[in-house]
């Protein structure tokens, strides 16, 4: 019975022991980690958020009136702050801004205007205070006007649910659905990308967030293309040492060709990490192609693995700069509307754009997939849950 005592002794002793000697995660370092959530008002079935927004649109303020957002260029940029209430029940692309307006649902509650100086101090304290000292930084696209992108802005940081100030960038993209109207938006898109670009300039230099992220969709990632182009031209921006964090170009309706003669030397100086969601079924990405007669960015053909050809389009964009620049297929989750909106619509975007913003190994995200092309290249295939 003793002997069995003694047994039993050791025997614990030793499990302790190898127990002691597991690498166990502190208290601190799990808590600088966990996933931190958007702050947001509860209202019934709506959620209010509070988000910053920065226009080179031509602003006026009619008397006796709130703030009127044009479809111009000003020549000046108008900044501010807005609370803007959306309905997690009513999907994005159900929203019909002025209708659900009327009906106290979904629209913009507040909307504050603001000199440069107090702006830059407002998103400084909101930099600092938050979890990540960090500042994510949105564009949208074409045919939207001012109320409705900042709604989708609002959708996308509920979505994305990571707790961070959250800037607009919006441009006046919404001119007619036309051939006349998208060439006009095209112009716009060049013509906004310097103010973009030196309002990230007097971000990285004054405010300086631990993590800046950018991420545009669709005819917006020409205006981020256009401000990385005009930032290049600074010699403390064009220098080793990346300003900003992360870019991200979903559906990018930006011409192969311009990207690569242009853009693509200025995104690896400027931008840590790249990552660009295509689709080979994007509807809206073939029109455009159509009209402006060249290859769209986010529109990339494949449909079987074994067709090496069509392969290589693939890995156009993987080929201009191997490890900062990531490429995800997005095709067998574009279910979006014109297969082109699946940055607002489909939850598997948000799950991998969140690990993209942490820089969590893309192996430990089990809706993507490897394949391996050739030469030992490869890229990433986003699949459902179905």
């Amino acid at each position: 019975m003793l002997f069995r005592k003694i047994t039993i002794v050791i025997c614990c002793s030793l499990f302790l022991a190898g127990c002691s000697s597991v690498p166990i995660q502190t208290s601190t370092s799990y808590l600088k980690d966990l996933y931190r959530r958007i702050p947001y008002k509860v209202e019934g079935n709506n959620r209010v958020i509070g988000i910053f927004y920065a226009t080179d649109r031509k602003v006026e303020t009619p008397k006796g009136s709130s703030l009127s957002f044009k479809s111009d260029l000003a020549g000046e940029m108008t900044y501010g702050t807005m609370d803007v209430r959306i309905n997690p029940d009513i999907k994005i692309g159900k929203v019909v801004p002025r209708r659900l307006q009327w009906t106290g649902t979904i629209g913009i509650d507040k909307i504050d205007k603001l000199e440069e100086a107090a702006f830059m101090q407002r998103l400084a304290d909101a930099v600092k205070a938050s979890p990540h000292h960090s500042l994510l930084v949105l564009v949208f696209g074409y045919k939207d006007k001012f109320e409705y992108t900042t709604i989708k802005t609002a959708y996308f940081a509920y979505l994305l649910d990571v707790n961070t100030p959250v800037l607009l960038f919006d441009w006046p993209g919404d001119q007619a659905v036309s051939i006349m109207g998208y060439e006009k938006a095209r112009s716009y898109a060049s013509m906004s990308g310097p103010y973009l670009g030196e309002l990230l300039a007097k971000i990285t230099r004054e405010i300086k967030p631990e993590r800046l992220w950018v991420e545009a969709s669709s005819l917006g990632c020409q205006v981020v293309c256009d401000a990385f182009d005009h930032m290049y031209k600074y010699d403390d921006l064009a220098d080793a040492e990346a300003e900003i964090d992360h870019v991200v170009l979903t559906a990018p309706d930006v011409g192969e060709d311009d990207f690569d003669l242009r853009f693509k030397d200025e995104l690896a100086a400027l931008s840590r990490k790249v990552t660009t969601y295509v689709s080979s079924n994007d509807d809206a990405l073939l029109i455009s192609g159509m009209i402006t007669g060249e290859k769209k960015l986010g529109r990339q053909r494949l449909s079987e693995p074994k067709q090496l050809e069509e392969a290589k389009d693939m890995l156009y964009l993987k080929s201009l700069a191997p490890d900062r620049i990531t490429v995800i297929d997005v095709t067998p989750i574009n279910r979006a509307s014109f297969r082109h909106g699946y940055y607002l619509e489909a939850p598997e975007f948000y799950d991998d754009f969140y690990m993209r913003l942490f820089a969590k190994e893309a192996n430990v995200n089990r809706r993507l997939y490897l394949l391996k092309v050739k030469d030992g290249t490869d890229y990433w295939v986003m699949r459902g849950g179905r």
